[in-house]
């Protein structure tokens, strides 16, 4: 089932019948206009030089050192720029993957990807698998990596979940293109949560998700961090986050959807369906892992990434 139409499935499943435990993690072309300056929401992630001009004729041009490292894609500027805070969205007038697929399926539902740039072109207008880590600061730039979509009949074996159909996809392995993303105003940004009877998805921007992320990094080191170093167990903080809610978390407003959600100010809801970042291993160090890197979209020249942190089923 593709991310998009999975969600939509899920969003009817939450809502008739009880949330089981999830079996899923919960985290988890080029173009022309080369010679155009990248936006700030993605910019090389190689260098961060200004682009050189011309030597004067009576000098010889400089040489310039062999590099093994990959070229940087980078996005031409545009001029409608991404809406600041959170405005609420409809899942299903999304074309972007909007999750990862859960339980044995694939994605499907779009279009392949276009081929990814060469030699620093910008990426084309066109929907990429995303993967990145949150950096610890967030005015820094992140270095990303997109990889193309493509259908399961053309991907290498071990590519998709036990499917070779046209109508499935997966994500073309190999190293992908690098890209850097800054996460300012220029950056869109559609995020995905959790609100007891479906999922929650809204969009924002590049500043707008940060300022969220400071907060989740906060609340989340005083709400469970702090207390799992003084040796309080995972199941001690969820029964005093349930019976006395801080910080911004709670019990879920739905019986079984996971152990804890967090809420701040308009953001989804983030769904927390476990706290350990592997069996019998102690809480995850920060809260914004669970928040997944889906996809990115570009058009007419914008990006916009796609994240989730709500219901797998």
């Amino acid at each position: 089932m593709s991310v998009r139409n999975r969600v939509r499935t899920s969003l009817g499943a939450v809502i008739l019948i009880t949330l089981a435990v999830a079996c899923g993690s919960d985290e988890k072309a080029a173009s022309e206009g080369t010679d155009l300056a990248p936006t700030s929401s993605i910019v090389a992630s190689t260098t961060t030089q200004a682009p050189q001009t011309s030597p004067p004729a009576t000098e010889p041009p400089a040489t310039q050192a062999p590099t093994t490292e990959p070229p940087t894609s980078t996005v031409p500027p545009t001029t409608e720029a991404p809406t600041a805070g959170w405005t609420v969205v409809d899942p299903a007038t999304l074309a972007a993957p909007l999750a990862f697929p859960c339980c044995a399926s694939n994605y499907f539902g779009i279009d392949p990807s276009p081929p990814l740039p060469a030699d620093g072109a910008p990426l084309a207008d066109g929907i990429y698998s995303l993967d990145f880590d949150w950096p610890t600061d967030l005015t820094q730039p992140i270095t990303a990596t997109v990889r193309r979509f493509e259908s399961c009949a053309v991907l290498p074996e071990g590519s998709c979940e036990d499917s070779t159909s046209e109508t499935d996809f997966g994500v073309e392995p190999g190293d992908g293109a690098p890209v850097t993303l800054r996460l300012d105003s220029g950056l869109g940004v559609v995020l995905g949560g959790f609100t007891g009877d479906s999922d929650a998805f809204r969009a924002g921007n590049g500043e707008t998700l940060a300022e969220f992320l400071t907060a989740l990094e906060a609340d989340y080191a005083a709400a469970i961090v702090d207390p799992a170093a003084q040796g309080a167990t995972v199941d001690e903080i969820v029964a005093g986050l349930t019976a006395s809610p801080a910080h911004g978390f709670s019990a879920p407003a739905q019986e079984g959807a996971g152990l804890l959600v967090y809420t701040h100010g308009d953001a989804p809801p983030l769904l927390f369906q476990g706290l350990a970042s592997a069996p019998d291993a102690g809480v995850r160090e920060h809260g914004s892992d669970i928040i997944g890197r889906i996809s990115i979209e570009i058009v007419g020249g914008q990006p916009t990434i796609y994240l989730y942190a709500g219901f797998y089923s």
